[in-house]
């Protein structure tokens, strides 16, 4: 889809307008979803130098910078008039006006509504250009985890199939290791979120079923959302992936990778068989099905608890521990949610096992990752 702010003549439509408007509806939904009684205030977006964001209590306007909106994606736009809100919620439904800006009232009001870490405080690392994970600033640990693992992924590029199989299963055990290292060490994880939003209206069925193998296999847990993009005006199906900064890096690259591994699989099935499109949707499903399915008997976590000489009631016990850790920060964020099954989907059947026998034989190659950006005032 064509970019369309790119084409806008600033004096032919109010850009402003469109984007105060879509912040007011915002405003509305969070002040619903987290049950925070506000008072809809006045919403402006302005010129405020250094500054991301400001509430002022006198005359009850939340600003936004408009190089903000111009420069970051939505998603941190919304953390930003969060922590304005909290800075409301502070002042009209704590009533407190003579506390520190960010002190104690303004923690306890950026968990009420489920503010980011990063946004909760009065500098945010918030980078020039749309902000994944992978490029924000890591810890010492992360850097160390994620180098040790494009070293040992590079294997997985191997035409050896035994090895590649090799490499990703001692991957998957340093991330089961890493886990039950840091649970051990009654270390909390630095959890932290990541959207995946491909600008789509409605997710493909094979889509869809990658989030399912990311939540089931690799140490996130998926909700299902949606993001407006300023720049198209358009709200679009969106995935927020939740768990520890190294988990949601690798999980990300898997996304990606299963994505174009599909597209690649497909094109070799529908080339050898002659096979007609409708079918393409069946035999994805079964892919992804065959790839879950070689998970399943893959699971490194039990063999990782043995090894460290762990039991398997102290190995479960341990699991509830990052469970229950993961359930925490997912309850502040998504205050509202609810589990839902998912919906059977009709599948051909002889498409659909030779998508399972393909997915077999995948193995994930070697990701990237980068660092930069620099700091924003959040007021």
């Amino acid at each position: 889809m064509k970019d369309l702010f790119s084409d806008i003549d600033s004096c032919s439509i109010d850009i402003n307008g469109i984007w105060t408007a879509q912040l007011y509806r915002e405003y509305e939904e969070i002040n619903w979803y987290y049950s925070a009684k506000l008072s809809v205030p006045i919403i402006k977006i302005e010129d405020l130098g250094s500054k991301w964001g400001q509430w002022d209590p006198l005359f009850r306007v939340i600003s936004l910078n408009r190089r903000l909106i111009e420069v970051h994606s939505w998603d941190v736009v919304l953390e930003v008039l969060k922590h304005e809100m909290a800075h409301q919620y502070v002042n009209e439904v704590l009533r407190i006006t003579d506390e520190v800006d960010h002190g104690f009232s303004f923690t306890k009001s950026c968990h009420k509504l489920g503010v980011a870490g990063w946004a909760s405080k009065a500098t945010g690392d918030l980078p020039e250009s749309i902000p994944p994970l992978r490029e924000r600033i890591l810890s010492q640990d992360d850097e160390r985890l994620l180098n040790k693992v494009e070293k040992l992924l590079a294997l997985a590029q191997s035409s050896n199939e035994h090895e590649a199989l090799l490499a990703m299963q001692k991957v998957r055990e340093m991330y089961a290791r890493h886990n039950i290292q840091r649970l051990q060490a009654s270390r909390e994880g630095a959890l932290d979120s990541l959207i995946i939003s491909r600008r789509k209206k409605k997710l493909e069925a094979h889509e869809s079923m990658i989030f399912t193998v990311l939540n089931e296999h690799f140490f996130v847990k998926v909700v299902h959302t949606s993001l407006y993009d300023q720049k198209r005006f358009e709200k679009y199906k969106a995935v927020e992936l939740l768990g520890s900064r190294e988990n949601l890096l690798m999980a990300e690259y898997v996304f990606y990778f299963l994505l174009k591994q599909c597209d690649s699989l497909w094109m070799n099935h529908k080339r050898s068989t002659g096979c007609v499109s409708q079918v393409k949707r069946s035999y994805l499903l079964g892919v992804l099905q065959g790839f879950s399915d070689k998970l399943k008997y893959d699971n490194p976590r039990d063999k990782v608890a043995s090894e460290a000489g762990l039991s398997k009631t102290e190995s479960k016990a341990l699991l509830k521990i990052e469970q229950d850790e993961l359930d925490t920060y997912i309850e502040k964020r998504f205050p509202r949610i609810r589990s839902k099954s998912r919906s059977s989907t009709r599948v051909i059947g002889g498409v659909f096992e030779q998508g399972k026998a393909d997915g077999r034989k995948i193995v994930i190659h070697k990701g990237l990752t980068k660092k930069g950006g620099f700091l924003g005032l959040l007021t």
